[in-house]
């Protein structure tokens, strides 16, 4: 797999949702890094609907979602390049981009390989293989639903 881009994956409204479900939640996020993530347990049904469109493409790659979380990313943050190793499970990953009003905070791969982050965008990569990192945020917050995906359970 090299990567996958969908745009349009969620709608504007859908994208507004998360936006407004991690500021009525903001309390329940932690620091990692320079970034603020809040992870959103898999039974949350305000996520049901993603869930769903997620889990679809992912089948296609024998995997199922493991964990996700809203992240958001303030002025000044970035993230060098790196592989998603925080879980051995790991087999695929992806980002949703919530907002594109902001500057700086392009998703980057080795090689000079640049996405463009697009409002309702997913990209669909293998996060252990494929050494990715963020661009420094420059103007406005940016938000995005990163997820990370496991091996498709036979029985799912």
């Amino acid at each position: 797999m090299k990567t996958l881009i969908i745009d349009n994956f969620i709608s504007e409204l859908e994208c507004n949702f998360f936006i407004d479900f991690y500021e009525k939640n903001k309390n329940f996020s932690k620091k990692y890094r320079d970034v603020y993530p809040l992870e959103i347990p898999l039974v949350n049904p305000a996520i049901g609907f993603l869930k769903l469109k997620l889990n679809k493409i992912s089948k296609d790659f024998n995997a199922e979602i493991d964990w996700l979380q809203i992240v958001k990313w303030p002025i000044n943050s970035k993230q060098d390049l790196h592989i998603d190793d925080a879980s051995k499970d790991t087999i695929l990953s992806s980002i949703t981009y919530l907002n594109d009003n902001f500057t700086g905070g392009q998703t980057y791969f080795e090689k000079d390989i640049m996405f463009i982050p697009k409002r309702g965008r997913s990209l669909f990569f293998d996060g252990k293989y494929y050494r990715h990192g963020v661009t420094p945020v420059e103007k406005n917050i940016r938000y995005v639903v990163a997820v990370w995906y496991k091996k498709l359970n036979p029985s799912s």
